[in-house]
């Protein structure tokens, strides 16, 4: 699976597929995601056939830190694409004994930025250098 930065029907689909492979409900897509209220769960399983993700700055940047989350996982975990799943899903030290993907489903936008900072030393190095 190559990870694009294009806009069409197949990124939706990756994305709803990264989303589904995290655990995450229907409820907590449509929060990680930021859909507008109009969006529903029930029309989420358009999204995961030809229908585009909403094309607005909010929508966009999470999808960007979904996609980049999901490269500094594969980078990690590069022979078990399983271990990804299991990162997010564990307690963590670093976390506080909080489970990185509950950061990300309790955070919102935030908690993606603040998971991608974690896994991808390359994502934001200036600001941290500060």
């Amino acid at each position: 699976m190559q990870i694009t930065e294009s806009r069409d029907s197949n990124q939706s689909q990756m994305i709803m597929a990264i989303l589904d492979n995290w655990s995450l409900s229907g409820d907590q897509i449509l929060n990680v995601l930021a859909l507008p209220s109009k969006i529903k769960v029930r029309h989420l399983g358009q999204f995961r056939k030809d229908t585009l993700l909403p094309d607005t700055d909010e929508v966009n940047e999470r999808v960007r830190h979904i996609l980049g989350i999901t490269e500094a996982l594969k980078t990690s975990y590069p022979t078990n694409q399983h271990m990804a799943k299991f990162w997010l899903n564990n307690k963590s030290r670093h976390y506080r004994g909080k489970a990185p993907i509950e950061i990300i489903k309790t955070q919102g936008l935030e908690g993606l930025i603040e998971i991608r900072k974690h896994l991808d030393c390359s994502y934001d190095w200036f600001n941290d250098a500060n």
